[in-house]
């Protein structure tokens, strides 16, 4: 684990001659770096100077006193926070990580960015009938700003619904408590993405069987900026955890590979 002032990031250095900017990935709501691990060192493995960051009061990184009351747009900082360091990036955010990149990129120093199985911004429907028939239980959270956990239930369903169950054992427990107010901002169009701000080449990725962030919503972030938009059968919304991760992520890689050539 390495810091960025008080943020904590994994870093896989590259193999070979490095590209010409690093990379970044950020994690959606309850994660973390660690579910990240694969796409950080084949991204290595690949040339890539890769990071995998860990948003504020996530894994130990930059400690909040309330993490409830924590929006969107300071995880957005917090990526801000190491392309200072870093330089011009490349920014793949995945599911909540995804809305943060689209908001990074609005404003500048992104080489190029990859929304996986985004969040939406603003104007895009999120809220489909798979999460409506889930949400009750998580209202009271949304609604008064607190920290709150998705039940073991709901997240085999939503989330880790292509992961076998040993696998779906192994994952849920390491999934942390999330913002309420971030939460809320998700799912009510909390937060607006000017996309003619967002300059840089741009790939969304979405997967055949992901419920909570479905392929129809990802097409209509795809057409919201022009990108590109790549759809992986047969995976859902952790696509990075399941069997056949390596296939998506190297067209993600291939895509990468003319996107950010020196301008």
């Amino acid at each position: 684990m390495e810091k960025i002032g008080d943020l904590l990031l994994e870093h896989a250095a590259p193999s070979g001659p490095a590209r010409p900017v690093p990379l970044l990935l950020v994690h959606g709501m309850w994660g973390g770096s660690w579910y990240l691990r694969n796409y950080l060192y084949a991204a290595a493995q690949d040339g890539w100077n890769a990071w995998a960051l860990n948003l504020r009061g996530h894994g130990g990184s930059r400690p909040v006193p309330d993490l409830g009351t924590v929006s969107v747009l300071d995880y957005v900082q917090d990526v801000r926070d190491c392309l200072s360091r870093l330089g011009e990036a490349v920014v793949i955010g995945h599911s909540m990580g995804g809305l943060i990149a689209q908001k990074v990129a609005e404003g500048g120093g992104v080489r190029a960015a990859v929304f996986m199985t985004s969040a939406a911004p603003r104007g895009i429907l999120v809220l489909r009938w798979p999460v409506l028939t889930r949400m009750a239980l998580y209202l009271w959270a949304m609604a008064g700003n607190r920290p709150f956990g998705v039940s073991a239930r709901d997240a085999n369903a939503l989330l880790l619904n292509r992961l076998a169950p040993e696998r779906q054992a192994w994952a849920f427990p390491q999934l942390g408590l999330e913002s309420g107010r971030a939460a809320r901002e998700l799912a009510f169009g909390g937060i607006a993405v000017e996309a003619g701000r967002v300059q840089c080449a741009t790939l969304v990725v979405g997967a055949e069987e992901d419920r909570i962030t479905p392929a129809a919503v990802q097409r209509q972030i795809a057409r919201r900026y022009g990108s590109e938009y790549q759809e992986a059968r047969g995976h859902g919304h952790m696509l990075m955890l399941e069997d056949g991760w390596e296939r998506p992520f190297k067209d993600v890689l291939a895509w990468l590979e003319p996107a950010t050539r020196t301008r």
